[in-house]
């Protein structure tokens, strides 16, 4: 086992257009574990340090 952490840092928020969605800023030299690990919970890539998820139980309002 090492003795040294993963360098991956997540920054949660909620999506500036849609309420019903979250964003997760991906950082660290090691942020690729970060994305597969939210990947597998349903989080789906914008770019390569940007994911989101969108969960639409109902009709947003405007």
């Amino acid at each position: 086992m090492s003795d040294h952490p993963i360098d991956a840092h997540v920054r949660f928020d909620t999506h500036p257009a849609h309420t019903s969605a979250m964003t997760a800023a991906l950082t660290g030299t090691h942020h690729r574990a970060a994305q597969a690990l939210l990947a597998a919970r349903g989080f789906e890539n914008l770019d390569d340090h940007t994911m989101v998820l969108a969960r639409i139980n109902h009709e947003e309002s405007q």
